[in-house]
This record gives structure tokens, C-alpha cells and sequence, in this order.
């Protein structure tokens, strides 16, 4: 059952300025099978303390097999068919899991 749970997200280093002011990519695309992702919190619009819209981004948690290597400012890109598509950002250090390692993601 799990089994179709499952997506591949490719992933695209981070992207930073040279010493010439060109942005520029840490690494190139990579494609990483079988992840897992699960919504990171649920919050009820009008009973937070700041204004819905000073509210954070969305914010996940991405579980990957172990071999998968991510880094903090990586880009996390998940197939729009799934229903957190879109563009993600790696907000933490790979943290290992019982099957692999997870990160926490924020949508850009």
C-alpha cells in the first residue's frame, strides 16, 4: 500500500552568487526515487496570534531512501500531480528515519 504513496522528486542544488555576482548552481539535477512526503502542520486561518498573511509558508517533511544526499538551500522539485506539488526548499539537515533520512522542506 505504501508503494503508491511513493514519488521521485528531482532535486537542484542551491543556487548562490560567485565571487562575479552570476548566480550559480551548487550541483546539477538529480532525480531521487520512492520519497515520501507528508504535510509538516495544519493550522486554522483567524485563530493564530499574527495575521494569516505574516503566517510561514507551508512547510513539510520529505522522507527519502538513505542514499539520497541533500544539503540546506537545496530545491526540492515534486510532481504537480502529487498533492503538495511544486517548489520546495531543504530547511534542515538529513535526519535519519527507520528507512532512510528525512528533511524539512518550506515551499517557495
Amino acid at each position: 500500500m505504501m508503494q503508491k504513496w511513493r514519488t521521485p522528486v528531482q532535486v537542484e542544488g542551491r543556487t548562490r552568487r560567485d565571487a562575479d555576482g552570476y548566480l550559480v548552481q551548487d550541483s546539477a539535477a538529480r532525480l531521487i526515487p520512492g520519497c515520501l512526503i507528508a504535510p509538516g502542520a495544519f493550522t486554522v486561518p483567524g485563530l493564530l496570534e499574527s495575521p494569516t498573511s505574516e503566517q510561514s509558508d507551508d512547510q513539510a517533511t520529505l522522507y527519502a531512501p538513505p542514499d539520497a544526499r541533500f544539503e540546506v538551500g537545496d530545491t526540492v522539485v515534486v510532481p504537480r500531480a502529487h498533492p503538495l506539488g511544486g517548489k520546495w526548499q531543504v530547511e534542515s539537515k538529513p535526519a535519519p528515519w527507520p528507512r532512510g533520512v528525512s528533511v524539512t522542506i518550506k515551499r517557495r
